[in-house]
């Protein structure tokens, strides 16, 4: 009993050290809050990058998932308007930046690079 309840208090000093801890609760975008001309949620922006991530290595043409991800980034915009300092934009933006770079196309590229600027890299799409 003893080892759980210690187990337990120093997980919560852990996640009350995380960067998103520090964070005021309402700079952070609620789970339930919907963004962009499709109206996603943040779990459904997640979603789609990671599913666009696998559909590419499954062969998928790539130049569907780049426009199918335009919406995402539209949703994500419309996000990072709403909650600026939301630190979870930033992990949206470089899994799509990462979804992007497997894309070998100049639209990939340029995609990927775009993405990298918007995250504040100046360097190659994946750095």
């Amino acid at each position: 009993m003893h080892t759980r309840i210690g187990f337990l208090g120093v997980l919560f000093v852990l996640l009350a050290s995380t960067p998103v801890a520090a964070q005021h609760f309402s700079d952070l975008a609620p789970a339930d809050e919907y963004f962009g001309r499709m109206k996603m949620s943040i779990l459904g922006i997640s979603n789609t990058i990671k599913d666009a991530g696998l559909h590419l290595d499954q062969g998928a043409d790539s130049m569907a998932v780049i426009d199918s991800l335009a919406f995402t980034e539209d949703a994500i915009r419309d996000w990072q308007r709403h909650y600026p300092r939301d630190p979870w934009i930033a992990r949206s933006l470089n899994a799509l930046r990462t979804v992007y770079a497997k894309i070998r196309t100049e639209r990939g590229a340029a995609s990927a690079r775009r993405v990298a600027i918007w995250l504040g890299h100046e360097s190659s799409p994946l750095r």
